[in-house]
């Protein structure tokens, strides 16, 4: 099986589509997405259709799809955050709320080799910032590779012969994974809407099961479109100009 990884996305349209432009349904048999459709950016309603176009064969909610659609308030968010969920809310469709409402939570078993999860195996929210939250997220999940987002970070933890050991992703060009039968593997895709490692590409994920291969990609968007549009929507500038910079 092979499944096309999305994580994120947060309303960047034009992240989205250069994203599912730049891989051919051919390349794919399913897709997952780990969660944040929505927040931040000015397509909510856009980018939800989209993914619901796509009919992925898992998809999980993610904190800003939350409180977006008001199951969750907005008291853990910092105040920029909070103003990009509650235009959200107000922008949204009575049949787009209601989808994101319905969103399980995670994680989720994929089947024998993934599980996926938005924040970490034992919590939903939860971040994976230290070594102590990697370990604690590996000792926790239930099958060799366990995806997640949340962070919007590229990152490969794998358990080694000495502990907790982390890929080197400083290259521009496709990241591979191949996870041997005992592996046990902890990979963020990164964030295709609001990437926040340096790189204001797209990223996004293959994963290939009967290989036991996953390969992290980026993509050029219309970056300065999704600036544009977050600025016409009276979005927070700050929520534009991090988007330049991938931070």
């Amino acid at each position: 099986m092979r499944y096309f990884i999305l994580s994120d996305i947060h309303a960047n349209l034009e992240a989205l589509e250069a994203v599912l432009g730049a891989v051919h349904r051919g390349d794919y048999d399913e897709v997952i997405c780990l969660g944040d459709l929505v927040g931040y950016g000015a397509n909510p309603n856009e980018v939800i259709d989209r993914i619901r176009g796509l009919n992925p064969a898992v998809i999980i909610r993610g904190n800003h799809d939350k409180v977006a659609s008001g199951i969750e308030t907005a008291k853990d968010f910092n105040p920029i955050a909070r103003l990009a969920a509650r235009w959200t809310h107000d922008h949204l469709t009575p049949a787009n709320q209601a989808y994101l409402a319905d969103l399980p939570r995670g994680p989720q078993l994929v089947d024998d080799l993934i599980e996926v999860c938005h924040g970490t195996p034992y919590d939903e929210d939860a971040y994976i910032f230290s070594e102590e939250d990697g370990l604690l997220s590996l000792a926790t999940s239930r099958r060799p590779l366990c995806l997640f987002g949340h962070t919007h970070v590229p990152l490969v933890l794998r358990m080694g012969a000495e502990g907790l050991e982390m890929d080197d992703l400083a290259t521009t060009g496709p990241h591979t994974v191949t996870i041997p039968p005992n592996g046990r593997y902890l990979v963020n895709p990164g964030s295709v809407g609001q990437p926040r490692d340096g790189d204001p590409r797209a990223a996004y994920a293959m994963v290939d099961t009967e290989a036991r291969s996953m390969t992290l990609f980026r993509q050029a968007y219309a970056l300065d479109e999704a600036q544009r549009k977050i600025f016409s929507a009276g979005l927070p500038a700050v929520l534009a100009q991090r988007l330049g910079v991938g931070r």
